[in-house]
């Protein structure tokens, strides 16, 4: 991280340009990049979610629409939900299929009950829209659990992650409350920045590493409404208005992607709850 700092300064003295757009594998060093932010005068930095080489999809798609066809730039990355996505017909024929007992809610019942859920101590896998590019789980191929108790990163990890309790799980925060929680100024909605949790709101202990850091979410109405409004009424029922959110997969797997998967992760461990769009 001291390199990299280094090497942003220097960028910067060179540019006196306002903004740092990172991409590449290096850019998943979330704590460089928090340190750069603090440490350097950019005033925004943009890393591309899916940083690593699998990221270099986006560049080759840009060169060609861009440079070879000539077209206007347009496309601004807001977020990262740009995989596949299943209808409710197709889940709801898969759970039939394999017949499980579910609940089918509206959409304000599902928020009230997940986040009492959430609230009452319940690990609740969360499969929602379209699947998130990049390595990081974002609210739609998440495992969601009460940051309040510390309990819950050791249940994670050992019981449904299968991994060494020490591994630490990321915050999702509401995003207009972010600097209220943590010493951090900027969105973060893809999940590549760590900043120090404010010592008045060490309140969230499984999402706080030992250091007092945290890997942050930042999560807004136009990125994702329907995980916002849940981060929303679990603050309703709290007073906290941060979410603990891991990928949802367990150990040696990648992030599930189908129903099939979420089911198959879901039976294979101990979680509590499965959330398939309006499915309980």
């Amino acid at each position: 991280s001291e390199c990299m700092v280094r090497m942003a300064r220097h960028l910067y003295e060179e540019t006196n340009l306002p903004n740092l757009c990172m991409a590449g594998g290096v850019a998943l060093n979330c704590v460089a990049n928090g340190e750069i932010l603090r440490n350097v005068p950019f005033r925004q930095i943009f890393i591309q979610p899916a940083a690593s080489d699998a990221g270099g999809a986006l560049g080759v798609a840009s060169y060609i629409c861009h440079m070879l066809l000539n077209q206007p730039r347009r496309f601004v990355q807001r977020h990262a939900f740009l995989g596949p996505a299943f209808s409710n017909g197709e889940i709801e024929s898969y759970l039939k299929s394999q017949e499980v007992k579910y609940q089918v809610l509206s959409r304000e019942e599902l928020l009230e009950k997940t986040a009492r859920l959430i609230a009452h101590q319940h690990v609740v896998g969360w499969f929602q829209g379209r699947m998130e590019f990049g390595p990081r789980a974002l609210g739609a191929r998440s495992i969601l659990a009460d940051p309040r108790n510390p309990e819950n990163r050791d249940r994670v990890n050992l019981k449904i992650k299968f991994r060494e309790g020490f591994r630490p799980f990321a915050p999702s925060v509401l995003v207009e409350r972010v600097s209220e929680y943590f010493d951090l100024q900027s969105p973060s909605p893809f999940m590549l920045l760590v900043a120090p949790v404010r010592p008045e709101k060490r309140v969230i202990p499984a999402v706080t590493h030992v250091d007092g850091s945290a890997r942050i979410q930042t999560v807004s109405r136009e990125e994702n409404l329907l995980y916002y409004d849940l981060i929303k009424e679990f603050e309703r029922q709290t007073g906290c208005p941060v979410i603990l959110n891991t990928s949802f997969n367990d150990a040696g797997e990648p992030i599930v992607e189908t129903p099939e998967d979420a089911l198959r992760c879901f039976l294979k461990t101990e979680m509590d709850v499965l959330v398939v769009h309006e499915w309980v």
